[in-house]
């Protein structure tokens, strides 16, 4: 009868506790799924700033070639002196002058025929061509 309640007695020991190796695996099992969810939000952290950052860098410089020009029939005096290469305020100059004589007037500003600031550029360039040639070339009489 010893024997029968020293096993009992060390039955009750090891069964009535809790398992450390199951807690240990249940943290650590914790402890990997608060680190996933970290790397995974400072994934979505950087994705967005990457996307963002690539986003201000092609917005940050206009040229003409990145005004859809093919889609817009009219431009604001901004994206218009964009487009001719000029300052806005040579743009406005232009259309005080008359020299620009159609556009539309808007609670914001101007907007401004495509067609009619490329007629007034080759008018302009025609014009200059002109005015270079006349120059650089000598008379005949005065030699």
């Amino acid at each position: 009868m010893a024997n029968r309640s020293s096993s009992s007695h060390q039955a009750r020991r090891t069964g009535g506790g809790i398992n450390p190796t199951l807690v240990g695996a249940v943290f650590l099992g914790i402890c990997i799924l608060i680190a996933g969810l970290n790397i995974g939000g400072g994934l979505r952290k950087l994705n967005k700033t990457i996307t963002d950052t690539q986003f201000a860098s092609t917005n940050t410089v206009t040229t003409p070639s990145e005004i859809s020009v093919g889609q817009k029939k009219y431009l604001t005096e901004k994206e218009a002196g964009e487009y001719l290469n000029l300052s806005t305020d040579k743009i406005l100059e232009l259309i005080s002058n008359g020299e620009i004589p159609e556009y539309v007037k808007t609670e914001t500003g101007y907007s401004i025929s495509i067609d009619k600031l490329d007629a007034w550029f080759d008018n302009e360039a025609y014009q200059m061509k002109i005015k270079n040639n006349s120059i650089s070339e000598p008379d005949d009489d005065e030699e």
